[in-house]
């Protein structure tokens, strides 16, 4: 099993770290990929990803920090990059649900750290909420630096634009929101070939049901992929060969520590 995209340095999460891990070995996890927010969550996830063998991590800026991207960031993005431990840049791109940081911003940011990641030559994890046309047009614009990878996390768009995004070779995530009565993800699914599926927890968020509302952890995962695995028609041991497959393919680093 796998969790492409979680935050093991979260608040709700300290204390529990420790036992968290343990756990990963017992329940034959192959690894999991800590997400960058801010300097201090890329600080702190690095640290997680050089303590324990089965924790890799990501460098970047979310779209509700972007006000506080600065030269200082970059450096730091480019100081942890090459350790072979950090899988790609992300999270990043825009949120205009909370417009925590102001628009233009955002759309700024998220450009230039598509540069970055081209320059780093590292996959793109994105974090896309109520703004997948200026999404989409950024993208565009930059798409002479999409040569690495672009996984969509807790894709929330429209089964159009997944279809679209698809057929561009786009990886997409799901979480526990797959499993929410509302979740009306089988219409979006259907537009999204089983290669280009991943599982996420965004722990310490987002718990699937029967959890829903308590603190998620990676250790949930098993609920998103039988989730996943019914509303494609196979094998729950089938959809998690295929999303380690995946993942593996988007995220090539990480393939150094499986061929060893």
């Amino acid at each position: 099993m796998i969790d492409s995209h979680l935050h093991l340095d979260d608040e709700q999460l300290k204390g529990n770290v420790e036992q968290i891990v343990a756990e990963l070995d017992k329940q034959n996890f192959a690894f999991v990929i800590n997400n960058s927010c801010n300097y201090q969550s890329m600080v702190d996830g690095f640290a997680l990803a050089q303590k324990y063998a089965k924790v890799f991590c990501t460098v970047g800026m979310h779209p509700h920090d972007s006000k506080f991207f600065d030269e200082k960031f970059v450096q730091k993005m480019q100081e942890l990059a090459p350790h072979n431990k950090v899988v790609a840049v992300g999270e990043i791109g825009l949120d205009y649900y909370y417009d925590l940081s102001e628009r233009g911003v955002q759309r700024d940011v998220f450009a230039q750290q598509i540069e970055i990641a081209d320059k780093l030559h590292l996959p793109i994890t994105l974090h896309v909420r109520d703004a997948f046309g200026d999404a989409w047009d950024i993208l565009q614009a930059q798409k002479q630096h999409l040569n690495n990878g672009i996984l969509w996390h807790c894709y929330s768009g429209s089964a159009e634009f997944a279809r679209q995004m698809a057929r561009e070779g786009h990886y997409f995530a799901f979480g526990g929101a797959v499993t929410f009565k509302n979740a009306k993800k089988e219409d979006v699914l259907k537009q999204i070939p089983l290669d280009r599926i991943l599982c996420e927890t965004d722990s310490p968020y987002m718990a699937p049901v029967p959890l829903r509302g308590t603190v998620n952890t990676p250790l949930n995962i098993p609920l998103v992929v039988a989730k996943l695995a019914e509303m494609y028609g196979v094998s729950t041991q089938q959809m998690q060969q295929q999303i380690r497959q995946n993942a593996l393919k988007l995220f090539p680093k990480i393939q150094l520590f499986f061929n060893k």
